[in-house]
């Protein structure tokens, strides 16, 4: 699947970047789905199992990339790596949340600053068109404040995609460190990252529809809430719903584990190059 290269590989195609991560969860699918329920389990104990959530689905994306490289992992391997930094993954993703609740604030405000300017130069002359010419500078200046908000959490998300992979990886990371290691991966590669997002998004959106939307839009409806067959329902949707998270987490941090690897030899030339034929 790999071999070495004395030059620095190319990056691959977002194309490429699915099709390899979609290759390695099928080769691992037994593995990754029971680390992946793992992880989702967790995810509804509080505090300490929101810990072993992030946990997991870093060991995911790590043994991801070390298929890639020629330098498999088992899951054994791979968990003694990456426990020692379990209460890092807490923290990472406190600071994580924290960011975002920034980066809101922050875009709010700065969306509503250039909304109020734009509206304020062009009112005057729209105006003489008369009460079409208010209702399109009020048109305008919503539509800045959604681009402003809506391109800026998306710049985000994608600076900040890889935040748990160089935690599990690299030796020594912390929480800010890994923050600091996505955010220098990332860079001028958002484009690269958002195709990489969509087509994961559209492989995994027929699962999610089936196993989550879908039947809460269909079936719950049909029964008056706060009724013991409501709560049932509900449970058993939440089920059904939990079990498609499960499936689907894997193939998420698969391509992250992916995507790492090749920003990662695209910018710091590592020796490794995969085979087209393999992709």
């Amino acid at each position: 699947m790999i071999s070495d290269s004395s030059s620095t590989p190319g990056p691959l195609s977002p194309g490429n970047v699915v099709s390899a991560a979609l290759r390695i969860y099928r080769d691992r699918f037994k593995t990754y789905f029971g680390l992946s329920a793992r992880a989702c389990l967790w995810l509804l104990v509080p505090v300490y199992g929101w810990a072993k959530y992030g946990m997991h689905t870093g060991l995911i994306a790590r043994m991801a990339y070390q298929e890639l490289i020629n330098q498999p992992e088992t899951p054994k391997q791979a968990y003694q790596q990456v426990n020692p930094k379990l209460w890092s993954f807490l923290g990472l993703g406190i600071l994580f949340i924290l960011i975002f609740i920034a980066t809101y604030i922050v875009l709010g405000i700065a969306a509503v600053i250039v909304s109020l300017i734009v509206s304020t130069l062009l009112g005057p002359f729209l105006s003489l068109i008369g009460p079409s010419g208010v209702l399109i500078t009020s048109i305008i200046g919503g539509l800045l404040f959604l681009a402003i908000f809506f391109f800026g959490l998306l710049w985000m998300a994608s600076r900040l995609f890889l935040v748990e992979v160089p935690l599990a990886l690299e030796p020594g990371n912390d929480a800010t460190k890994s923050i600091g290691r996505s955010w220098a991966l990332t860079k001028n590669s958002i484009v690269r990252i958002q195709l990489v997002v969509l087509a994961t998004y559209l492989i995994t959106l027929p699962l999610l529809l089936l196993t989550g939307i879908l039947p809460q839009l269909l079936l719950l409806p049909r029964f008056e809430p706060g009724t013991a067959v409501y709560s049932i329902v509900y449970l058993i949707l939440f089920a059904v719903s939990l079990a498609g998270s499960m499936v689907v987490l894997p193939f998420w941090q698969a391509a992250k584990g992916v995507l790492y690897y090749d920003l990662r030899s695209r910018r710091e030339g590592l020796d490794l190059q995969i085979q087209p034929t393999d992709i």
